[in-house]
């Protein structure tokens, strides 16, 4: 189960700002060096993204191997401020496919509805390690919260899942994310990973975004214009 201190997103250590001539209250500066902060239940890296639009897209290229003990290993994005959400894909070490994870503030992925694709997506099918999936979230529609993903499953099944929390009602936001970890109920230090993902063109309401490099703890995490890739490495 993922614990709220490593999905909420809460810094916890101090970003360094860069000079900025003014610094915008729940804005991160583009000139954001590496920060030294560290997730509390678990390892992983972190990059935000200076939005507070409505559609987020991107393709994921999800690992075509992994090794992770003691813990669980998420993929997802997000958005953080009035309201916190996780959206993504969860590891299953048991069917060896990436499930697709939702959260939306207190509504978590036992309130998930999914529209379409959940008999080709969900239960003891998933996504393909190895494949790439482009996820679209929409933050309000219709006061819902809705996630598309267009994939690959373990079966070689090609097609579309659409997962939706109702009335969540989602009002201004902050900033958008990006992360890979692995989150545990035990002790950090007991965790080993290695694996490694891609966020590529990422635009949130049709603009090229830029990630901004947030955490690196046992991760690194390498911008490339409005693309971001992330390695969990902890042995």
């Amino acid at each position: 189960m993922m614990k709220k201190g490593l999905l909420a997103g809460a810094l916890t250590a101090t970003v360094l700002f860069g000079t900025c001539a003014v610094d915008v209250p729940g804005i991160i500066s583009p000139k954001t060096a590496e920060a030294a902060s560290q997730l509390t239940d678990g390892i992983g890296g972190r990059a935000y993204l200076n939005s507070t639009g409505a559609i987020f897209v991107t393709k994921i290229q999800l690992p075509s191997s992994i090794q992770v003990s003691n813990g669980t290993a998420y993929i997802y994005s997000g958005f953080s401020g009035g309201t916190e959400s996780d959206i993504g894909f969860q590891y299953s070490d048991k069917y060896n496919v990436w499930k697709p994870y939702m959260k939306v503030g207190s509504k978590g992925q036992d309130q998930v509805q999914y529209l379409e694709g959940g008999s080709q997506f969900t239960n003891t099918k998933g996504f393909r390690p190895g494949s790439t999936v482009q996820l679209t979230i929409y933050k309000n529609l219709n006061g819902n919260t809705r996630a598309t993903y267009w994939g690959t499953n373990n079966a070689g099944y090609n097609g579309r899942l659409i997962s939706e929390i109702s009335k969540t009602n989602v009002g201004s936001i902050s900033k958008w994310k990006a992360l890979a970890t692995v989150a545990t109920t035990g002790s950090r230090q007991s965790i080993k990973s290695n694996f490694s993902t891609s966020f590529t063109n990422i635009t949130i309401d049709n603009k090229a975004i830029t990630p901004v490099i947030d955490t690196q703890d046992f991760a690194k995490v390498t911008v490339s214009g409005n693309s971001v890739s992330l390695s969990v490495v902890k042995n």
